[in-house]
């Protein structure tokens, strides 16, 4: 966790932040992926699980961090993935170079909604071969997978203890729920009552996402053995960020990108770290925090976004 108050300085002051790196972490360049993997290819691991199958565009971080762990299992990854919104003629994305280096099987599907039905149909086909197959969903947004963050709130907590900060606010980037649903549920077992958890969409609406998160975190109610709905609360999902949708950048994200890696050196990604900051920001500009306020920002991950290679 690395407090950063230089990049306060331009904005006119306003609150501390600190960010969590979970850029940091682990196989296939890391990211919030890793925490949620964690539990769920050790299920698939300890099921004599073969091959896992699963999805996103070709610069996905899930997809990346997946193949790169299923590569250290000796677990055979199969990638559903669909081009990127922003490419350019004759360079391929990083993610997808990494996802190719580290062995996983590439098969390209045209669009989005064409995902779910290629990896239900490859799991199918392996199953009727005889192959123990399991199909992870996209960003491995399952009860199971968040999980991974309730336990990063427990690791965070004697953090925020040790800094003497008492934190109002947790920014984060919200997409398909998982991590948003691990932080909410974390945050009301590990007693962080003080924490108001924002997350910030680079594509889908507030309430199209608030829904998953819901889901989740009765998920993990009914994982813990807790009663249905006693993780549940109030969602602040901000939707006003996506600009032209996701994986398009906006002048926002630019700026945001710029400020932090001029200010702290560190590297936000285009994607979605670069929108979450860009709705802190603007909340600071806004006068929406206080400058008595402390905020922890937590880095996803995702900066080969940034990157291409000749194909």
């Amino acid at each position: 966790m690395k407090s950063c108050r230089a990049c306060a300085r331009p904005l006119g002051g306003g609150p501390r932040i600190f960010i969590k790196r979970d850029d940091y972490s682990g196989a296939g360049f890391g990211g919030n992926k890793v925490r949620k993997l964690e539990y769920v290819l050790a299920d698939a691991k300890a099921g004599g699980v073969e091959i896992a199958i699963t999805t996103g565009g070709e610069k996905s971080n899930h997809a990346r961090v997946t193949a790169s762990l299923c590569a250290r299992l000796g677990i055979r990854c199969i990638l559903v993935l669909n081009p990127p919104a922003v490419s350019y003629e004759g360079m391929k994305p990083a993610s997808l170079v990494v996802d190719e280096l580290v062995g996983a099987v590439i098969h390209p599907v045209s669009h989005r909604d064409q995902r779910q039905p290629a990896m239900e149909a490859l799991a199918r086909k392996l199953r009727s071969e005889g192959r123990k197959v399991v199909i992870i969903p996209l960003g491995a947004s399952i009860p199971l997978g968040a999980i991974g963050f309730v336990r990063a709130v427990q690791e965070t907590k004697p953090q925020l203890e040790r800094s003497g900060v008492n934190f109002n606010y947790l920014f984060h980037c919200s997409s398909s729920g998982g991590t948003q649903a691990g932080l909410v549920a974390g945050c009301r077992l590990f007693g962080l009552h003080g924490v108001k958890v924002i997350g910030v969409s680079p594509d889908d609406s507030s309430d199209a996402i608030s829904t998953e998160v819901y889901g989740i975190t009765r998920g993990i109610a009914g994982m813990l053995g807790l009663p249905e709905g006693s993780l549940d609360e109030e969602l602040t999902v901000l939707d006003d960020y996506v600009g032209d949708g996701y994986g398009i950048s906006t002048p926002e994200s630019d700026a945001a990108i710029e400020l932090v890696a001029k200010t702290e050196g560190i590297v936000l990604d285009p994607v979605y770290t670069a929108k979450a900051m860009a709705g802190l920001i603007d909340w600071i500009t806004k006068g929406k925090l206080k400058e008595t306020d402390n905020v922890l920002f937590w880095h996803t991950g995702g900066q080969l976004a940034l990157f291409y290679s000749p194909e």
